[in-house]
């Protein structure tokens, strides 16, 4: 076991080198220290507007005293307000002793609603709610009944229990203990409940969608974890096909140019990102050395991995099993794909989650998937873990019936879940629900994003609940459309993104674009700039 810590211990490195990745991303309200000159304007939009339920300190530490079911309340404190976070009362707890849980509640600022933080990677940590307490909602989140980094999965190892509580069940007993919180604290129910989450948050949200369709009237995820179980072997996949052919982060510029030469155009304009990769017939031999290896080409071996890593992970015969990134926008694949190799003590953040899988739920603490693991013959070892681990029913006509509202986005650059999965995913639930589907669910490709967060395309939309600007806007804010289509039944036809000079929302707007609602996708209209949406229309193929 000590060679076991001293293993995972060597991988901290890799959480600085990439922000702590998927777990941050996944942290949906997470947020840094916000400038503190953008104002919320609670009292002007009607979608947060306070409804005047002031509390004391009394009734925040009165919470202490609460008798719930199998749950312990061990703090209830005020925090004061900070920049655009309102005062709020923090409520800590445990359901069960092991889902360990924080309410955080608006002392004077609440708008009603009630709101449930998604955790990313393998939780193991309470999000951060700030996110949410800036629009207004009261607010909760959990660890999900164990505590580590996000990437470690080891408390998981041979408990059951402790898996279940980690894939759904956690989450809908700290819902429902949580709603009863808010409830006693404001001597009121919220009028609505609503979930936000991305990457592991997003398979929490499907989870919800799924099982327990009464927990939320709108959900909001990004970049699901559909199926763990397919997702893992992918990311095996793409890791064994780089053994003995490392892509170092130095020649990550030119495969970016490469694919940005080949499919900037696809959607009719040369703009800088690529809109439409789906359209993009790329080939990685462009960048096949003719001389001397250099960070301007690929050796052979680097190109096949390449061409696996695109291509997705299929059987020895040829059996596709699930699929793999599109090309373009490479600039992440040092956090997610390539790492500095994993001979080479940085392994990526895909590595890192597909690892702890393998050994904490699968294998054992000392397998080595990437040099141990057969596609052909270990795969059905997984099989064991989709009942409770993958979120892949399509059936959601429980939750389409209490009128519940859902919405999925996902990046056509994200080199964490595959978007070709997500369209996948929806294109099934159609199948299943028909016509009915655009009146209940509804999925945004967003061109030029990465996992969660970022990218060289307008990036701002509330994917993640930060940062905090466009705060509740239903044309700019996916919790603003998530709540007029709950609320006021006006379903979002157009999300507004936008991209700042730098990516810093304290300097100019540099470019905004429609996200359309699948199967349709952003089209210049022929005049006007290519940097204002105004000229963009939604239209399908």
């Amino acid at each position: 076991m000590d060679t076991e810590r001293r293993r995972d211990s060597s991988r901290l490195t890799l959480a600085s080198l990439i922000g702590l990745c998927m777990g941050l991303a996944g942290a949906a309200s997470a947020v840094a220290q916000e400038p503190d000159g953008i104002d919320i304007a609670l009292s002007d939009n009607p979608i947060v507007t306070a409804i005047g339920n002031v509390r004391t300190p009394a009734d925040c530490t009165a919470l202490l005293g609460l008798n719930l079911k199998d749950t312990a309340i061990t703090a209830a404190r005020i925090v004061p307000a900070s920049g655009q976070v309102p005062e709020y009362c923090q409520v800590e707890g445990g359901v069960e002793t092991v889902i360990l849980f924080e309410v955080a509640m608006p002392t004077s600022a609440w708008n009603g609603r009630f709101f449930y933080v998604g955790g990313g990677g393998y939780n193991g940590n309470i999000p951060n709610m700030t996110g949410a307490l800036a629009r207004g909602y009261a607010a909760t989140a959990t660890d999900t009944g164990h505590r580590g980094e996000h990437w470690d999965a080891s408390a998981l190892h041979n408990d059951p229990q402790a898996q279940l509580n980690y894939a759904h069940r956690g989450a809908h007993l700290v819902t429902e203990i949580a709603k009863q919180i808010v409830t006693a604290y404001y001597e009121e129910a919220s009028s609505k409940s609503y979930f936000l989450g991305c990457s592991n948050g997003g398979k929490m949200g499907l989870m919800a969608v799924q099982r327990y369709p009464e927990d939320f009237d709108g959900i909001v995820i990004g970049g699901p974890v559909i199926d763990r179980t397919g997702l893992m072997i992918m990311f095996d996949w793409s890791q064994r096909a780089l053994l003995g052919a490392e892509i170092p982060p130095y020649k990550i510029p030119a495969m970016e140019r490469a694919t940005l030469e080949a499919c900037d155009a696809t959607d009719g304009l040369t703009d800088g990102v690529i809109s439409r990769p789906d359209m993009c017939e790329f080939d990685p031999a462009v960048l096949m050395c003719e001389g001397e290896d250099s960070a301007e080409c690929l050796t052979a071996p680097q190109v096949d991995a390449w061409q696996k890593i695109l291509d997705g992970s299929q059987t020895s015969d040829g059996e596709a099993l699930y699929p793999g990134y599109f090309p373009g926008h490479e600039d992440d694949y040092p956090a997610y794909v390539t790492g500095l190799g994993v001979n080479h003590g940085y392994p990526s953040s895909n590595y890192m989650y597909m690892d702890n899988f393998m050994r904490y739920f699968v294998f054992g603490p000392d397998y080595d998937a990437v040099h141990d693991f057969d596609i052909d013959n270990d795969r059905a070892a997984l099989d064991a873990f989709v009942a409770e681990q993958d979120a892949v029913d399509t059936d959601l006509r429980d939750f389409e019936a209490r009128g519940g509202k859902l919405i999925i986005y996902n990046g056509w650059a994200d080199h964490s879940t595959p978007p070709q999965r997500a369209i996948d995913y929806y294109n099934a639930v159609r199948d299943e629900h028909g016509e009915d589907t655009d009146a209940f669910a509804r999925l945004f490709m967003v061109p030029g994003f990465h996992h969660c967060s970022g990218g060289p395309g307008p990036n701002i939309f509330g994917s993640n609940g930060r940062p905090l600007v466009n705060l509740n806007d239903p044309d700019r804010d996916l919790m603003g459309a998530i709540v007029n289509w709950v609320e006021n039944d006006v379903p979002p036809d157009r999300i507004v993104a936008t991209k700042y000079v730098d990516d810093d929302i304290g300097q100019s707007i540099e470019r905004t674009r429609p996200l359309c609602p699948y199967p349709e996708s952003a089209q210049y209209v022929g005049s006007g700039s290519i940097d204002d949406e105004a000229n963009f229309i939604c239209t399908a193929d």
